[in-house]
């Protein structure tokens, strides 16, 4: 895996654990006086979660196979 690539990795999941646990402990986060619901850290860890593994899994090969393939359309 190449070094860009496993620090993002690591970044990715350094967020989607610090959502988690800010969802699993119900902290408090106010910005400019509003207040961020706890539901969206759950979103948040979620989505930081996937990214990250989806990365992963790209630097080792693993894709999903296209939809449309131009080989198995008949011309």
């Amino acid at each position: 895996m190449k070094p860009f690539t496993t620090l993002t990795v690591m970044v990715l999941v350094l967020i989607a654990a610090l959502q988690f646990v800010r969802f699993f402990f119900a902290w408090p986060i106010t910005i400019e006086g509003t207040a961020i619901p706890v539901w969206a850290s759950a979103i948040a860890a979620v989505v930081a979660g996937v990214l990250a593994t989806m990365l992963w899994k790209e630097s080792f090969g693993w894709h999903v196979p296209p939809v449309f393939d131009r080989s198995m359309r008949k011309m």
